[in-house]
């Protein structure tokens, strides 16, 4: 993950590399879906409780090329020697060798559960970190990953349509593309893209991973 003097060959690879992130996140979300069904053990209905599981039980417990840290600090301001963001989760490649400490991915998690309230909350205090200034999450690669934990039954299209329409007026001074579904072959999930645009930033790209956890949920 060290990088490649061509910018195209550098979009690509960091494309092939958000993908490979999202297909492992899916098969360890279906897993633990399955398991808290099978041994009767339900996920609590808390972000933390739920990703916490998800990384100490499933991302981390097979070999990978990534390794999956939780809650750690981001964004170190000088001038009040505090980190104005935590992440929930890290993505670091295992054999990394890129002389920045920037060079990862991150996961920014949220519940969702059809409610205006938490559908808010998954852009104000979920993309906004990405996009807003300050920026709480970097972007090293210009790529990133919302999760949203649905705990509830519900259209996870017609619910993404719904934060869509909420993006456009809710994050300031940042330009948003509508969210562009990306893959949705699978009753229990589906991948969106979305572009956001601004000064501060630049140009990112966010992938928005809805899955299906109502079924698991206590």
């Amino acid at each position: 993950m060290g990088g490649f003097k061509s910018e195209a060959v550098n979009v690509a690879f960091d494309n092939g590399v958000i993908s490979i992130i999202i297909a492992h996140l899916i098969k360890c979300s279906k897993k633990m879906k399955a398991d808290c069904i099978v041994d009767n053990n339900p996920l609590i209905n808390h972000e933390d409780r739920v990703t916490d599981r998800l990384i100490a039980k499933y991302l981390n417990a097979e070999p990978d090329n990534f390794r999956y840290e939780p809650q750690s600090p981001e964004n170190f301001n000088e001038d009040t020697d505090h980190y104005i963001g935590r992440t929930d989760i890290k993505v670091i490649s295992r054999d990394y060798f890129n002389v920045s400490a920037q060079a990862y991915f991150v996961i920014e998690c949220k519940r969702i559960d059809g409610s205006n309230d938490l559908n808010k909350k998954y852009i104000t205090e979920g993309v906004a970190r990405f996009v807003c200034h300050p920026t709480k999450y970097s972007s090293y690669y210009k790529q990133n990953i919302m999760f949203g934990y649905v705990v509830r039954a519900l259209d996870i299209s017609d619910n993404a349509g719904q934060i869509d329409k909420l993006q456009s007026y809710l994050l300031k001074e940042v330009m948003a593309t509508n969210l562009v579904l990306k893959q949705n072959d699978d009753p229990q999930y589906c991948i969106y893209v979305c572009e956001y645009v601004s000064t501060h930033i630049g140009r990112i790209e966010l992938s928005h991973l809805f899955f299906n956890f109502a079924d698991a949920i206590s």
